[in-house]
């Protein structure tokens, strides 16, 4: 695997994905541990202020400061994001390796069902899901990862019927291997190099739609800090003090920005070393 891995140490945007991405793991992990400030204590006298020595990246309306809270957030969304892709890929990737290894009636039922799912616009599946059974870090989750079901289920699929025709396949048919084996066995891990890019993508969309359910209100409840909803609260004030606005959106884009750069600079390094 390492082995594999160090062509990307030639791709000027892999690197710098790599780093933003570890930043915010880094700023996440260890920064709500050696602030000095608590994401939740207010400062009444310290409100809507910008950066300066005491708070380095301001504080918000009610004086909590902003690094502790961005700091925080991180942590949320970056246990949020992913978790709700990897449920995504659980149930997806089995719906599409039993559409495509099986086919017919079954395969059809499974496509129509994904299919009526993705005709409900992304954002209002979020919010009818969220609304229905509250807003909670599960719930975001949940959210989030079916409507990111249907399609990693049509790519897993789409793959499943070019792969179930390869030779390795017939043959481990021959050896009287069970559908099971060959679906997870043999078919998933000679597919997994597009679905591996799909699921780090999917990570940049997943801190969108959490944030995008932040700022709508249906993210994660009060007084726990994600970006979308310190956006949301500091829009209200966004001309007296922009800070807590920017801060926030900053870390979003970002983030986004650093898994896209890794998926990039990956492509590019498997066109050049593996064709």
């Amino acid at each position: 695997m390492l082995k594999q891995l160090t062509p990307m140490l030639s791709s000027p945007k892999a690197v710098a994905g790599v780093g933003i991405v570890l930043f915010w793991i880094l700023v996440a992990t260890v920064g709500p541990f050696l602030l000095p400030h608590d994401h939740l204590t207010q400062h009444p006298t310290s409100t809507n202020m910008g950066p300066s020595r005491t708070h380095w990246l301001g504080t918000d309306d009610v004086g909590r400061d902003l690094l502790a809270r961005v700091a925080n957030g991180a942590r949320r969304t970056l246990i949020l994001s992913p978790l709700s892709v990897l449920v995504s890929l659980v149930i997806g990737c089995t719906l599409g390796l039993v559409g495509g290894y099986y086919g017919g009636v079954l395969d059809e039922a499974i496509m129509r069902l994904l299919d009526g799912l993705m005709a409900i616009p992304t954002v209002l599946l979020y919010i009818i899901i969220i609304a229905s059974l509250g807003a909670s870090a599960t719930n975001v989750v949940l959210a989030v990862a079916i409507g990111g079901i249907p399609g990693i289920a049509r790519l897993v699929r789409g793959l499943t019927l070019d792969i179930r025709t390869r030779e390795y396949v017939a043959a481990a048919k021959l050896r009287g291997e069970g559908p099971l084996y060959i679906m997870f066995v043999e078919i998933l891990p000679n597919a997994r190099g597009p679905i591996i890019v799909d699921a780090m993508l999917r990570v940049g969309y997943a801190v969108f739609s959490i944030g995008t359910l932040g700022f709508l209100g249906l993210g994660l409840p009060p007084p726990a800090p994600d970006w979308g909803n310190m956006v949301q609260r500091a829009y209200s004030f966004i001309f007296s003090n922009p800070w807590a606005v920017l801060w926030p959106a900053v870390a979003i884009s970002s983030f986004v920005v650093g898994i896209n750069l890794i998926v990039d600079g990956w492509q590019q390094v498997n066109r050049r070393y593996y064709g």
